[in-house]
């Protein structure tokens, strides 16, 4: 009977396995949003409102910096290959070492929240980031959606800080 179970958990790492290493090595389709061509992300957000601004990342794949609710965010480009060929986003916005980042906190965020996850790094920062999988492309009403969602997402983790930490709105 153990053999049934190992061949049936050996099969389902093989599927996952396949997804997880997909690559979107096929020209992005005319009015998609791609990881895979940097300039669709940045035509999608500068449509959106946004001032974003392309760079690179310490391994030289395809960054996006802007801001949004009062906060710096990073858009970085994941499953490059050689920095290009990329099949997903990370939104991302760090906040510094503070003696309140904890794990507890994230935790107590990341009970009632769906898209955005947040953590702390051994390294004491606080980290919120939404992932977004772009293989094949998104349509341009679907990527306005994912940055609708990062929007107000990042309006209620002020409000979340506010609740959690006790903090008062300036005046």
């Amino acid at each position: 009977m153990r053999i049934v179970y190992l061949a049936a958990a050996a099969a389902a790492l093989l599927v996952t396995t396949g997804a997880a290493q997909a690559q979107d090595r096929k020209p992005c389709g005319e009015g998609l949003v791609c990881a895979s061509d940097p300039a669709t992300v940045m035509r999608a957000m500068e449509k959106a409102g946004l001032k974003p601004k392309q760079t690179v990342d310490k391994q030289g794949d395809p960054m996006i910096e802007s801001d949004e609710a009062a906060y710096h965010f990073d858009v970085y480009f994941y499953g490059c290959e050689q920095n290009k060929n990329c099949d997903s986003l990370r939104f991302e916005v760090t906040f510094k070492k503070e003696a309140e980042n904890s794990a507890d906190l994230a935790n107590r965020w990341n009970r009632s929240k769906r898209f955005l996850q947040a953590s702390v790094p051994e390294d004491g920062r606080f980290l919120v980031a939404y992932d977004v999988a772009t293989i094949g492309g998104l349509n341009e009403r679907n990527f306005a959606d994912v940055l609708d969602w990062w929007s107000s997402m990042l309006g209620e983790l002020g409000e979340f800080f506010q609740k959690e930490l006790d903090l008062k709105p300036k005046a």
